[in-house]
């Protein structure tokens, strides 16, 4: 039996006959405490040690253990403190008989597999959560949050760990974060390969854990677990935080709101110690009066430094003022806006303030990111709709020119060449040497203005006079049999046609239709490229604004700019776009130049003419590695039926114009897709073979010794086409027979 069958089993017996499940969190960091003890003693059979002080287990050990685990961690990462709070109200006696205790106890110790997966598996915590949490409504499937797979996870891992190997890179130096943890499995299984592939002792592991792996989750809930899994394998909680990973900037978005409060802040202060005589009360705001000096150089400037320390210090102003907003209701309504508008700390606080002190070297970035956003796309749950997280990214506030309408198109180019827009277009199509009409134009004649009309007319021989337009259009359609011109049929002269005709005549030289949209053809795209010596438009190239914001970071040399309008509203050009999209350009912001985004994507941004701009945009700031293919239902199990991939890409700020992008689609991956909890199947999986062809592409050579020789005959010697899975996959990487 598997163990995602027994924990199942576990669960099952919990909720029916204790009616509480609640008792299996501070039942297992309990188990998993003594289990890490037993470990730690070396001793040669720990399970069974495990088992013999388990007849021990009542609510006085659990207790213990969970104030021991408070104890080992005096200055605890709040998701830890949660966790173990929550833990001791579990197990409180009017929540929780001690013949219940007793009983869940008993169950436990029955469980051989239960307690046997300590041992065999690596990621027992992880399995564990995902597996109660699927019951739970933790991970809701309308937000396009899914588990992922094992196999998919390793194969992530295995890929990216290869190059990181081709490259000689030392992998305890490499600092890797995984913005969409979930229970940190990915964070789990990049430690285990390093365990695995450069024989790294526990105490190297757990240096690794506690200053290289960095984890962020949306759910409180979850980020709690993948505390707690950092924990039992070496630390490391103090780098997981519960935050909005799309959120980079922040409360810094507001920052008209951030100019209004500080030019209020020395009245409102003396105000405040007025009002407030309390001791503490006063402390704080000689605290915030003291740092707000420090800040004066911020007030109407309009564009900041992430890495300054005047935007470290106003980071920290902020937060005291708002807790103590949240304290006392302060009436200051500047205040109050800002209170309201901040829901989880931003990433650039997390990353420039709360890790950076412990671990500088990421301030340049992390040297890895891997993980599995939400995906999918079509209901509202799967999209970014606020403009105060949309106006953070290029994707919104920037256009290729290849996704441009007709409307902004024409609103750009009346800004850019200063000209009219039916002026503009005369001067084009006077330069394409229109003189004539084409069939491809698909002018109809009813479109025609009242001279040329009257001229095709007498051209073939339909009497005008006293006629109405409509009449004169109807006579010609009957008596040619079509609605259209053909090739020559009249002359054009530019100069006299009326703007109207020319506006028509244009949006067919110059616009292509795709998908019932006009976009810029050819000859149009060139000529704004010409003009603005790139092929990417921002905001101010179309739209007037009132104000901007150009927020940097001399770190890294990132570098954004976000528009706004009179009443402070961000500009864009998107107000909506999928949470996966958004992802792929956050993930370049965690990273170094050089560092790498592992991620899972829906294969329709990889494919979809409408997602275009999403490549592009990847082309211009990255270069894309590998793609691997997945076939339907590989998350099944979690609930997603879309297809989905693994793309491989790497931060660069002049990525290659031509290259080649190594790709693979599997299509058996060691479970079985047409089964709902989809068991595992190693007897069929593709992915060692994906694996041994991405390591031969590199350069490192295939995996098995047999298979090495240039002149081998890879039908004899390789294992996978014999038995349709690779030994050293399932028995080095998966351990599918544990």
């Amino acid at each position: 039996m598997s163990l995602v069958a027994e924990i199942q089993k576990v669960h099952d017996f919990l909720y029916k006959e204790i009616g509480n499940t609640k008792i299996l969190l501070p039942l297992m960091l309990t188990i998993l405490d003594k289990y890490k003890e037993k470990k730690k003693l070396r001793n040669t059979n720990p399970i069974n040690d495990l088992r013999n002080e388990l007849q021990r287990l009542d609510r006085r050990m659990m207790e213990q253990t969970l104030q021991k685990i408070r104890r080992e961690h005096p200055n605890p990462n709040p998701l830890l403190e949660r966790l173990i709070n929550d833990s001791l109200n579990a197990i409180s006696p009017d929540r929780l008989p001690d013949a219940k205790i007793e009983r869940a106890k008993q169950r436990i110790l029955r469980a051989d597999s239960f307690l046997r997966g300590l041992e065999k598996e690596e990621d027992f915590i992880g399995i564990l959560f995902e597996t109660l949490a699927a019951h739970s409504g933790v991970f809701d499937k309308k937000e396009g949050r899914f588990f992922t797979p094992k196999n998919i996870i390793l194969i992530s891992v295995e890929i990216v760990g290869s190059l990181f190997e081709k490259n000689s890179v030392e992998p305890s130096e490499l600092s890797v974060c995984d913005p969409c943890c979930g229970s940190a499995r990915y964070l789990v299984h990049w430690a285990n390969r390093l365990k695995r592939e450069y024989g790294l002792s526990d105490e190297e592991i757990q240096q690794i854990y506690s200053n290289k792996l960095f984890g962020i989750d949306i759910s409180s809930d979850v980020a709690s677990w993948a505390t707690w899994n950092m924990i039992f394998h070496g630390d490391g909680a103090a780098n997981i935080e519960n935050a909005d990973s799309l959120n980079w900037y922040g409360i810094l978005i507001y920052w008209n709101l951030i100019q209004e409060l500080l030019e209020e802040l020395p009245e409102k202060i003396n105000e405040l110690k007025r009002r407030y005589q309390q001791r503490d009360i006063l402390e704080i705001l000689d605290q915030i009066e003291k740092i707000s000096s420090q800040i004066d150089q911020l007030k109407g400037k309009y564009e900041i430094d992430l890495e300054s320390e005047e935007i470290k210090i106003l980071f920290i102003m902020l937060d005291k003022l708002i807790d103590l907003h949240h304290r006392l209701n302060l009436s200051w309504s500047t205040l109050d806006e800002l209170s309201r508008r901040r829901d989880f700390k931003s990433i650039a606080e997390i990353v420039k303030l709360n890790w950076s002190k412990a671990h500088p070297e990421i301030k340049n970035g992390f040297d890895l990111v891997i993980t599995n956003p939400p995906f999918g796309r079509g209901s509202q749950d799967l999209m970014v709709t606020d403009p105060h997280i949309l106006c953070q990214y290029k994707l919104a506030t920037e256009l290729w020119l290849g996704d441009m309408s007709k409307e902004i198109t024409e609103k750009l180019l009346e800004k850019q060449f200063g000209m009219d827009i039916a002026d503009f277009y005369r001067q084009c199509l006077r330069e394409l040497g229109i003189s004539e009409t084409k069939e491809e134009y698909e002018i109809k004649f009813k479109d025609l203005p009242s001279n040329l009309l009257k001229a095709l007319a007498t051209k073939y021989g339909v009497v005008t006079r006293g006629k109405t337009k409509n009449q004169i259009v109807e006579e010609l359609q009957s008596k040619l049999d079509r609605e259209f011109l053909i090739d020559g049929e009249l002359s054009l002269n530019l100069n006299s046609l009326p703007n109207s005709f020319i506006k028509k005549l244009a949006s067919k030289v110059l616009y292509e239709k795709e998908g019932g949209k006009s976009k810029v053809d050819e000859f149009l795209y060139k000529k704004i490229k010409e003009k603005l010596g790139r092929e990417w438009v921002t905001i101010e190239d179309v739209y007037d604004y009132d104000k901007k914001l150009v927020i940097k970071d001399s770190i890294t040399g990132d570098k954004h700019t976000i528009y706004y309008d009179e009443k402070g509203n961000p500009k864009l050009f998107k107000d909506a776009l999928p949470k996966q999209v958004v992802f792929l350009e956050e993930f370049l912001r965690f990273v170094k130049e050089g560092g790498y985004v592992s991620t899972v994507v829906d294969t329709g941004v990889l494919s979809n003419s409408e997602d275009e701009y999403v490549r592009r945009f990847l082309y211009r700031n990255s270069r894309i590695h590998a793609i691997v293919e997945f076939p339907h239902k590989a998350f099944k199990a979690a609930g997603a039926g879309v297809k989905t991939a693994v793309i491989l890409y790497q931060k660069m700020k002049n990525p290659p114009e031509d290259y080649e992008i190594f790709g693979s689609l599997p299509q058996h991956l060691g479970y079985i897709l047409n089964k709902q909890d989809t068991p595992p199947d190693p007897d069929h999986n593709d992915l060692g073979k994906v694996l041994c062809d991405w390591r031969n592409y590199i350069g490192l050579g295939k995996m098995c010794e047999a298979c090495r020789e240039e002149d081998a005959d890879l039908e004899e010697c390789c294992d996978w086409y014999k038995k349709e899975y690779c030994p050293v996959w399932r028995e080095k990487i998966e351990k599918a027979d544990l």
